[in-house]
């Protein structure tokens, strides 16, 4: 039995779910904006959750504070170009990096150029993944969730002024 994980890393890919979730309702209200009140009621998820989330998707420059209303966003790009390229990256920016792997104390025992190598050959493979990952994930435009999208009824936030 496989694990259906994105990268076969559930915590990656609850993260991933999370941001898709949040991010698919801005997507979906566009241009309006949205609240806190509004992510916590339809979503289901913990005040501190849905801010945590939409501080990350502000700083991957998807969202931006509304300028006048408190614990409220807006979407920083047109809907079809949001795309689940734009959540990984998102997702993956917040990650702590794995511990280093700890090399021999016996040099004998591991060539210094045998290590670097290595290093080097494992670091293509990365970003030659990353590339294919980000390049499908730039297909998929997060307008697709418009349709399926449903928010509790509370008015909804323009930039500027409650609508």
């Amino acid at each position: 039995m496989t694990d259906d994980y994105m990268l076969g890393d559930s915590a990656l890919h609850q993260r991933v779910c999370a941001i898709t979730e949040i991010l698919g309702k801005f997507v979906a209200t566009a241009p309006c904006g949205l609240s806190l009140a509004q992510l916590q009621e339809s979503t289901g998820r913990a005040d501190r959750d849905v801010v945590k989330l939409c501080a990350d998707l502000s700083r991957a420059a998807l969202l931006q504070p509304h300028p006048q209303l408190a614990d409220c966003w807006t979407l920083l790009r047109a809907p079809d170009q949001v795309t689940l390229e734009d959540v990984f990256r998102c997702a993956i920016a917040d990650q702590p990096f794995p511990a280093k792997l700890v090399a021999p104390t016996e040099p004998a025992r591991r060539p210094q150029r045998l290590h670097h190598d290595a290093d080097l050959l494992v670091t293509q493979a990365a970003m030659a993944i990353n590339q294919s990952v980000f390049q499908h994930l730039r297909q998929v435009s997060l307008d697709r969730l418009k349709m399926s999208v449903s928010l509790p009824y509370t008015p909804q936030l323009r930039h500027g002024a409650m609508r």
